[in-house]
Parts: C-alpha cells; structure tokens; sequence
C-alpha cells in the first residue's frame, strides 16, 4: 500500500537482556533505525525521549528492564493495511483476522499501526499473540490474555494445527509431505532466506492440490512444525514457490529490488500478485484437558480469486470436504 500516515503518539519499550550495557543512543538507533543517530541524540536532549521517566544522557548505560519512553509527533509512518477483526474469542483466547501487508510487531519503520498495538488499543493491553505471520502473510494471528494463558496455549505447551491456503506456479498433481530440515545459509545475501540443510531443524509440511489453472495450482498445506518461512521454503524447494513471493522466486530479484525503491504493475504482473498468496486459514489450539479455540479465515486476499474465481463460492464448504478433513486429521 503506498503513501504514509501521519502519527502522534507515545511510544514506550522495555529494555530487553540483549540491550543490556550498551548506550541509550545505541538501544535507539539499533531498535528503531527509522531516524539517524544524530536525530535521536537531539530527541533524546529536548527530551523526547526518557530513560526511566527522566532526562538521560545519550551515552547512558541502559540495564535490563530500563523503561524507554518516547513522544512522536508528525512522524510519517508507511501505510499498511488495518482491516483486522476477530474471528472467534472463548474466554482468553481469540483468533483474528490480519490482513496481507500489516505486520504482526514493530517493524524498522511501522510501530503504531502493527496488529498487535491497534488490537490492544481496542481490547486491552493483557493481549499478546501466541504466534506471529509474515508481513505479506495473511490470516488468522491467536492471542492470549494473561501470562497463565499465554504460557498454558503456547506453541510448547499445547497442541496446534494449523492449516494454510496458498496459489504456488506449477502444475501440482498430486499431494504428498516435505520433511526437509532447514536453516538460513552463511554467505547468503538474504541473510533471513532459509534453505534446506542436513543441518538445519527438522521441518515437515504437508501439501494437497485442490485445484490447477493453467501453470499455478491452489493448495492446501499443513505444518506440523513452526519454522521460520518453512512453507515458502519448502514448496520452493519441491519446484513449486509460492505466487508473489519476492524471496523464494525468481532467486529473489524483486525482493532486491523492492530494497532500492517501490515495485510497480509490471513487476508485480511478473509475480503474479502485489503480496505472497499465502493465507493461514484454520487454527485450533488444545491443551492437555482438550480446552482451547478453532476457527476459520474466509477473508482471503482478492489475488487468491485470480483464476480460481469459484473458490469464492466453495470456501465454507472446503472446510467439510474429505480433502481438508483428512490433512486436519493427519
């Protein structure tokens, strides 16, 4: 989405163990590089900024748990989409709707508008997600309310399926399962493209076609692990990238060029779609009591719809089909 918003706003951040014995002026401008060192030091002096609710010295030595406050005005902030919803909420838990192009946390330049802090202005600061989705990644984002919930239906703690919608390029025949483990690539210029690796963590996805037009085809995919990128990943790795993806197709050229400046119709014409089609579609989070949450994202990206027009229509069914019940009950 092009343009920006104009914000004005507090924003605050706890000092994490990482940051811990560097300088006030360091923790700014590695965490929030959308101004320059010279910048923050004159936000920091007309105090701007504070180090545990007082005027501190740029070269302050910031401690584990130090409190960074920070009052932005007229600050340009990247428009992103925020046509976010919840789903379903049981209790304290609730599954929302994220749309392709809104990132989950603070980003490098977008803080405000993330989905995390528009969901807690609405519903309350006690909400924290328990699992996060690419930026151009849409669909559904759980959140817990309280730390005991938090911890109880975490990914570690309780059981998860989670099943996607993706349109990757190729004629996809037949269905099957990845079990390639993966990691990022020492010397890779995309320092966060994962690859397969014999030494990487192990990962296993799950893939069924469910419909081909022309040289893509829309799957159904489930993860029954939680790697970073694993489905991008390993369709690729099968010959099959994911339509849109900047990273894993075409050896990431437009994910290069998309760095020097704005992509336009033409490059997105040769993706195939302005974002990644790549949609978490169905969730379901248990404990060992069998307690938890499950839903459905309809809401699919309008690119989904190019050329499988009838998956408009045949969405809700999906979720009834042999096909879907059988990767849900793998």
């Amino acid at each position: 989405m092009a343009g920006t918003r104009r914000v004005n706003t507090t924003f605050s951040h706890t000092a994490a163990a990482s940051e811990s014995g560097g300088s006030f002026l360091n923790l700014l401008c590695r965490r929030f590089p959308y101004h320059t060192g010279p910048e923050w030091e004159l936000r920091i002096r007309d105090g701007s900024v504070l180090l545990n609710g007082a005027l501190a010295a740029p070269n302050a030595t910031i401690r584990l748990g130090m409190h960074v406050q920070y009052r932005m005005e007229g600050y340009e902030e990247p428009a992103v989409p925020i046509s976010f919803h919840e789903i379903i909420r049981a209790g304290d838990l609730a599954l929302v709707h994220k749309p392709a192009g809104q990132p989950v946390h603070k980003t490098g330049r977008v803080f405000v508008h993330t989905l995390v802090n528009l969901y807690r202005e609405q519903f309350g600061n006690d909400w924290t997600p328990l699992n996060r989705l690419d930026v151009e990644t849409s669909g559904i984002v759980a959140f817990a309310r309280g730390t005991d919930i938090l911890r109880r239906f975490s990914p570690v703690e309780s059981q998860w399926k989670k099943i996607y919608l993706t349109v990757v390029h190729g004629r996809m025949s037949s269905g099957g399962s990845i079990e390639l483990p993966i990691a990022e690539k020492a010397g890779d210029v995309l320092r966060s493209r994962m690859h397969p690796d014999p030494a990487g963590k192990a990962a296993k996805t799950l893939f069924h076609p469910l419909q081909v037009n022309g040289d893509k085809s829309l799957v159904l995919v489930r993860t029954l692990t939680g790697r970073k990128h694993q489905i991008r990943c390993h369709l690729a790795a099968i010959g099959f990238p994911i339509v849109g993806d900047k990273m894993y197709s075409m050896d990431g050229k437009y994910y290069f060029k998309r760095l020097e400046g704005e992509l336009d119709d033409t490059d997105f014409e040769a993706l195939g779609a302005p974002h990644h089609l790549l949609h978490a579609f169905h969730l379901e989070i248990r404990d060992t009591d069998g307690e938890g949450i499950q839903g459905t994202d309809f809401d699919l990206p309008e690119s989904f719809f190019t050329g499988f027009q009838e998956l408009r229509e045949n969405l809700v069914s999906l979720t009834g089909s042999d096909i879907f019940q059988q990767i849900v009950k793998a």
